[in-house]
């Protein structure tokens, strides 16, 4: 009604002020489609998928919502070296930072464990670290991480990929592995760190480490040890890639997955060893990935600029929207492996279990 009077007054106006009305009304029409997009706007374009997520966080506090035990595996050598540097960026953005040593150090808090130091007690230091998590915090947190002490972890991220999973699943993740002949549904790389649910923790401690049989006390490649002894109570070895396959827990540094050409050979022991599909180039690594291995004590300090500090200016941040909860259903839905064909990748393939030796030397690729 509005626009059709302030019209019929344009056109009984003398032709000496009628484009000087003209622009007043050009102007106030712009001006309330200025308004309208800027409440209304933005948020149909949210609704409607063409944008996602907002300028301001959620209003979930998933730093109490999805509570993180993150325990750091070092060694003494370490503690002024790596560990001084995880305390000074990642650490402190867990709910809980236990440093697992074999050493009691007050400068960094460590826990010394009944374990002797040497690649060789690796597993048994893991299970002596879950079992201190078991006895003295199972409790108090949902999630438990494990990291190596040149491990870097976005833990904000971590957060958010654990929201819709409840900590009461039998379930862990990281980057997944394949060696189908000793743990048919996959391990997880211990550099890249892997992270259990509550049930897990229970599981693994009442369950796998009362039996020897199931969980064995002298094998010495820690995480694919891990990954039979979670198969063995049924753990989960759940699927943690983002929507476009492409992976969160990385098992290199940045620049090797970003810049590495050598996953374009089929043979690479990478590709024969991812149970999913490794990806290269800026293609390689989720958005919001959690975790990179290899990363020396000093990066750590870059990683965190970069991360947390470096700003382009002009660029903006989106909060993606929460996920919503998983059935138990749905969050134990894992996808099968990718098939290649430069190795035997099923468990009819081998007709023997492979000795320490064995693996030892299948694995040694995988040593820094």
């Amino acid at each position: 009604m509005m626009l059709r009077v302030m019209f019929k007054r344009l056109l009984a106006t003398s032709p000496r002020y009628s484009h000087f009305l003209f622009g007043i009304l050009c102007g106030w029409i712009v001006s309330r489609v200025m308004y309208f997009w800027s409440t209304t706007g933005s948020l149909y374009l949210e609704s409607s998928g063409w944008i996602t997520g907002t300028d301001h966080p959620p209003a979930i506090n998933l730093t109490e919502r999805v509570r993180v035990l993150c325990w750091v595996m070092t060694t003494p050598a370490n503690h002024r070296d790596k560990v001084v540097h995880i305390k000074a960026t990642w650490g402190p953005r867990c709910n809980k930072l236990l440093i697992m040593s074999s050493m009691a150090d007050p400068e960094i808090d460590s826990i010394a464990l009944p374990v002797e130091e040497g690649r060789e007690n690796l597993w048994n230091k893991t299970r002596e670290a879950f079992r201190y998590i078991y006895e003295h915090h199972v409790e108090e947190y949902d999630w438990f991480f494990k990291a190596d002490d040149d491990t870097y972890v976005v833990v904000e991220n971590l957060r958010y990929f654990l929201y819709p999973y409840s900590p009461e699943l039998p379930i862990f993740f990281g980057s997944k592995f394949r060696y189908p002949q000793y743990v048919k549904q996959g391990y997880f790389s211990g550099g890249a760190g892997y992270v259990l649910s509550r049930e897990a923790v229970r599981r693994f401690y009442e369950q796998a480490l009362q039996d020897e049989e199931r969980c064995s006390v002298v094998f010495e490649t820690e995480d694919l040890q891990m990954g039979r002894c979670m198969e063995s109570v049924n753990v989960t070895a759940g699927d943690s890639r983002d929507a476009f396959g492409r992976k969160r827990f990385l098992p290199f540094d940045p620049a090797a997955h970003l810049a590495n050409s050598d996953t374009e050979d089929p043979g690479y022991w990478y590709n024969e060893y991812s149970y999913y599909k490794p990806f290269s180039g800026k293609n390689c690594c989720s958005d919001f990935a959690i975790s990179f291995h290899y990363i020396p004590g000093y990066n750590m300090r870059m990683m965190d600029y970069l991360i947390y500090d470096l700003h382009a200016w002009g660029s903006s941040y989106r909060y993606p929207p929460l996920p919503p909860t998983k059935t138990p259903e749905e969050a134990m839905a894992v996808a099968e492996a990718y098939p290649i064909k430069t190795v035997q990748t099923t468990a009819e393939s081998s007709t023997h279990t492979p000795s320490t030796e064995t693996m030892e030397e299948t694995f040694s690729s995988f040593k820094p």
